[in-house]
């Protein structure tokens, strides 16, 4: 697995909730000067910073490469609904990353996309029994101004689980980024620039 793992989340006596990631090893100044694909490489080696997101949320790089990746996480009980199977946010949260790594790793320096529409097919209720959720998603088309890309989800058998489709503005890449390397950990405030 890779070294990106659900990190241990804290609540604090004011009420914030913070992230221990791992610590990454290597260089830390690539952020916004390479490729999409080099970015995406750089995080799933543990060089730079994932987004904190996927530590929460259990979240792991198993492959990136040019116009895809491949992402999967773990339907723990914890995600569970009311009325019983993992809440689809969790799906879509698998979905969402998925897609927006396979959109970002096909985009040249200076580039990243915002997301103009998600589209989720939720085929059968996920469970804890269900094992290992893998997302592979691809770019259909990747323009000036637009990308497209879909994934497909599948439980531990290989069973069919979800289908997504997202669309993405292409957009420059803004000249402020997250923190490159922090204490290594993550206040939600420390994440959103909140003051």
């Amino acid at each position: 697995m890779s070294s990106v793992n659900l990190a241990a989340d804290r609540t604090s006596s004011d009420g914030n909730t913070s992230i221990d990631v791992p610590e990454a090893q290597g260089e830390t100044g690539r952020v916004g000067t390479g490729s999409g694909l080099d970015l995406l490489r750089a995080m799933a080696a543990n060089e730079i910073l994932s987004p904190p997101a996927m530590a929460l949320l259990g979240i792991e790089f198993v492959s990136i490469r040019d116009g895809g990746a491949t992402l999967r996480r773990e339907p723990g009980d914890y995600l569970y609904n009311p009325v019983g199977p993992a809440h689809g946010s969790a799906v879509a949260a698998l979905l969402d990353l998925a897609l927006g790594s396979a959109i970002q790793s096909a985009l040249p320096a200076g580039r990243t996309y915002t997301t103009l529409d998600t589209r989720i097919s939720y085929l059968r209720p996920l469970t804890a029994a269900s094992g290992t959720l893998t997302a592979v998603a691809q770019t259909l088309d990747i323009g000036e101004r637009r990308a497209v890309a879909e994934a497909h989800l599948t439980d531990a058998d290989g069973q069919a689980c979800a289908t997504a489709t997202m669309t993405g503005l292409v957009v420059e890449k803004p000249h402020e980024v997250s923190p490159e390397k922090p204490d290594r950990t993550w206040d939600v405030s420390d994440w959103f620039k909140i003051s």
